[in-house]
């Protein structure tokens, strides 16, 4: 059985600006899941994503470019393995985590629960931060998942970004999920 495999790339671009009295990250959403998820001192971290190709990823400002995406499924049958890189274009910023929403619609897992049967069809992600400058985010989807909704506002585009200020050391999180659009 084929993979579908895509790749999408995004710039990021953070608009906030560092001051003496940040704004803390609250969790809107009142999920205890999250609240252990994402420090109580982060700070909100506002970013804006512009699409761009691996070429065009070196250090710009926001720009137009064409909108690329990932393609729906349309066959079950096929599984489909999609690669999301997000490019920081801010040297005083890098990445420090990914995370899943715990609450989404349908769940994206870092690994595989313990308590999960082996048949069970589960959507698997594997997050690289090694480059700091560069979020690669794999995501499997197997074969006879029902999710054929593959858009970037899609449950499995859930996820909260954190960042690290290089300059004062300090942790910013996305206030809001499914930033990715």
């Amino acid at each position: 059985m084929s993979v579908v495999q895509e790749m999408v790339h995004r710039c990021v671009h953070p608009l906030t600006k560092i001051t003496a009295n940040q704004v803390i990250w609250k969790n809107t959403s009142g999920s205890a899941k999250l609240r252990t998820l994402i420090p109580n001192d982060d700070a909100q971290w506002q970013l804006a994503l512009d699409p761009c190709s691996d070429k065009a990823a070196n250090f710009h400002s926001i720009k137009i470019a064409p909108s690329s995406s990932f393609k729906n499924r349309t066959n079950l049958e096929q599984a489909a393995k999609l690669t999301l890189k997000l490019h920081m274009q801010d040297p005083n910023w890098e990445f420090a985590e990914i995370i899943f929403n715990p609450d989404a619609s349908t769940r994206v897992y870092m690994e595989r629960p313990s308590d999960s049967p082996p048949e069970e069809k589960l959507i698997t992600a594997q997050v690289d931060l090694s480059e700091r400058k560069l979020a690669t985010l794999v995501i499997d989807v197997p074969a006879l998942h029902p999710q054929l909704d593959l858009s970037s506002n899609a449950p499995i585009f859930e996820f909260f970004i954190r960042g690290k200020h290089l300059k004062t050391g300090r942790y910013f999180c996305t206030e809001e999920i499914n930033i990715f659009v």
